[in-house]
């Protein structure tokens, strides 16, 4: 009788600590133990659940079964219902337990309320990856699928290696893959490589995810490469990437940095919101900003009502020092539990006053709307309320167009090699937000607000017009302040709004009053446009120069050499972080020594330095032709054509030659390849510049013009 999978459980190595359920699943030749370092970090909050994966641990092992995805996937269910996991829970997932936890949310999506997974081992086909460093991402995904399958091979072929770890080296083999029975755990890690992870179904798995979903790594993980992560934004545009920094962020950062991996994984689940400047007492009230603002902002506004009320200001989800989790949607129902939530641990079940500007505004009514017993009296100042604004307002286009163009941007892989993951945190936010916001029905969210609510415009306009007829009749006042550019940045306006009291007089509007100010979409886009043009003048400025001048050898031996000393010092600072934590030390001391003493040699001149440096230029310049020119003849969907990538590899070889026969022209080819690669640069960074504004424009037209929008209907 062969095994029946669906009688069999998995062990449950660790069940402990109460709270919402985070299930942790290990990687391949390991048990749940090996996850303890990061267990410990993630503190006493939760119901931490780690079983032992089928076939390692004190789990089943049969060998008459695939140790397929599917496998592990339908065990791990069946023992967690076992275990009586009923309401949604998060999946953490490591190196082969990625791949596992991957497959497990794409069957069973309902099942899960967040999906973090780390290292997870993914080799995309051909086509997935992008133009640019194609040859040498692709290269390393057929080093890995051959190497797996290799080492899967070693008991059936009787290989000298297999011998030698069966024999000689058993004992610590054995140790390695913890396990007293060396045979069997062999055949069970053959099966695992073969079908869980050379046959895994991450690239089918990832598009059919639904929950929120984190992909993390570390920066120096030489199995899962950083480089390779923008292609999963191809198949999971929503996907959050996390690139793990520090000495020890490597394949094995579940040891090497438990606490930056444990802070990963919690970072969504706090939603509590930074607060800003505090004074006084009495009647709380609380501050929202615009989107983009900091709460320290509000510093003279919360001076202002100090006297009479408790004023505090909060930095709005996503921005400020306030929690920015990319897993997040940011819709309004999104900022309003954070506001409320945050308030009531501020304030208790006291009442509190709610005021805000611009986009805060607009979380101010849904609060209101959301909570009438928490929010005594709102205030929305100037409110975000597009659905309200007339059709040929250009103020309202631009808005629109900027949004539309930032949300391509936060897409973009190209954008985001320029800029890193950087540009999701400063772009997803803000685009999340209005994308929500400009689906919101404004009449909808002002007839559910039972609490006394003021409005506060600039003038008179469309949308204060539009206002003015949804809240006739409803607690809901709409005020007009004539002459005010921004009634939320005017002190005396706020705090005369906060306290109920009438609105002070203003100054006449000035002859030529100043251009309106552009809204925080147009001026994110701007700012983004303003980088990719200094980023690209710098590289053409700098592959001009290589090409004009020809480098001497003791300033590129400087350079190089300065280089090393900062790689050094940051190596030696890590080893010290790691001595004060407890943790292994000893060999990255080694590694940052040697490092400061070939950077001392350079720099005095050492002949047998420079000579490792040339001999480790030539080998990586053969090293990187021949895997770009492997892969032009074996990748049957190259992208683009095949001849970019056998032109790409014969230069490299070519320059290698040289450098190698004629070290003078082979110095020059590799100075003007750089340069040419600067130049590519910088000119890819104008043209995403002028993409992004022209784009801008041509949507600022379309949308004036009254022609129809797809764009809104696409989800950030």
């Amino acid at each position: 009788m062969g095994t029946d999978i669906a009688d069999l459980r998995l062990h449950v190595r660790i069940d402990e600590g109460d709270g919402p359920v985070i299930v942790v699943l290990h990687g391949i030749n390991a048990d749940a133990d090996y996850m303890r370092p990061l267990i410990d970090q993630l503190g006493t909050g939760h119901r931490i659940i780690a079983p032992d994966l089928l076939g390692f641990g004190k789990s089943p092992k049969p060998l008459d079964i695939e140790y397929s995805l599917d496998q592990h996937t339908q065990v791990l269910e069946a023992t967690l219902r076992d275990a009586g996991v009923v309401d949604p829970y998060y999946l953490v997932g490591y190196s082969l337990g990625g791949s596992i936890a991957a497959r497990y949310a794409a069957t069973y999506p309902q099942r899960l309320r967040r999906l973090f997974l780390l290292s997870a081992p993914f080799y995309l086909p051909p086509e997935y990856y992008s133009t640019r460093g194609f040859g040498l991402e692709y290269a390393q995904a057929m080093l890995f699928t051959w190497l797996w399958k290799v080492i899967g091979q070693q008991k059936k072929r009787d290989t000298a290696l297999y011998q030698l770890a069966a024999g000689p080296l058993r004992d610590a083999t054995e140790d390695f893959v913890r396990t007293d029975d060396l045979s069997h755990h062999w055949d069970v890690m053959a099966l695992n490589l073969e079908n869980a992870i050379s046959k895994s179904t991450f690239i089918d798995d990832l598009p059919k995810l639904t929950m929120p979903t984190v992909f993390a790594l570390g920066v120096n993980d030489a199995i899962v490469r950083p480089d390779q992560t923008l292609a999963l934004k191809r198949l999971k545009p929503e996907l959050e990437i996390r690139r793990i920094r520090g000495l020890t962020a490597d394949h094995m950062i579940v040891i090497g940095a438990p606490e930056r991996v444990a802070a990963e994984i919690l970072r969504d689940e706090v939603t509590d919101l930074a607060v800003g400047p505090r004074a006084g007492s009495g009647t709380p009230v609380v501050l929202l900003g615009d989107v983009e603002e900091q709460a320290a902002s509000w510093g003279p506004v919360v001076e202002a009502l100090s006297t009479d009320h408790d004023a505090l200001a909060l930095d709005l989800l996503g921005f400020g020092r306030s929690p920015s989790p990319l897993s997040c949607y940011f819709t309004l129902a999104d900022h309003t539990s954070a506001v409320l939530g945050t308030a009531r641990k501020l304030f208790g079940d006291q009442p509190f006053v709610l005021a805000g500007r611009g986009f805060g505004g607009t979380v101010a009514l849904a609060c209101a709307a959301a909570d009438p017993h928490a929010v005594s009296r709102a205030v929305a100042l100037s409110p975000m309320v597009p659905d309200l604004a007339a059709s040929d307002d250009p103020h309202a286009a631009r808005q629109r167009a900027s949004h539309d163009a930032l949300l391509a941007v936060a897409h973009d892989d190209r954008i985001q090699r320029f800029a890193s993951e950087r540009i999701e945190h400063q772009v997803l936010p803000t685009v999340r937000s209005v994308n929500a916001l400009m689906a919101t029905s404004t009449a909808d969210l002002l007839g559910r607000i039972t609490t006394p609510t003021q409005l506060v415009f600039a003038g008179a306009s469309h949308e204060t017009q539009a206002a003015a007829a949804l809240a006739a009749g409803s607690p809901v006042s709409v005020d007009i302040v004539r002459g005010a550019a921004d009634p939320g940045h005017d002190v005396a306006i706020v705090t005369a709004a906060v306290r109920g009291e009438p609105l002070p007089e203003v100054e006449a509007a000035p002859l030529f009053p100043k251009v309106r100010r552009p809204d925080p979409l147009s001026r994110q886009l701007g700012g983004l446009n303003a980088r990719l043009i200094v980023r690209g003048v710098l590289m053409v400025l700098a592959g001009l120069a290589l090409l004009a001048f020809r480098l001497p050898l003791n300033m590129v031996t400087v350079v190089l050499a300065g280089w090393l000393a900062i790689e050094a010092g940051r190596t030696l600072w890590d080893t010290f972080g790691l001595w004060r934590r407890n943790s292994s030390w000893v060999l990255s001391f080694i590694v940052g020594a040697l490092e400061l003493v070939f950077a001392g040699a350079l720099l005095w001149g050492a002949i047998a330095a420079l000579h490792l440096v040339w001999l480790t230029i030539i080998v990586g310049g053969i090293a990187r032709a021949a895997a770009i020119l492997v892969v032009a003849w074996k990748a049957p969907r190259t992208p683009g054509r095949r001849w970019k990538l056998v032109v790409e590899g014969v230069f490299s070889l070519v320059i290698a030659i040289a450098m190698w026969v004629y070290p003078r022209l082979g110095t020059d080819l590799l100075q003007v390849a750089v340069a040419i690669y600067l130049l590519s640069l910088g000119t890819s960074a104008f043209g995403l510049a002028y993409a992004n504004q022209h784009t801008a424009r041509r949507r600022v037209r379309q949308y004036l013009a009254g022609l129809p929008d797809r764009a809104l209907a696409t989800s950030a």
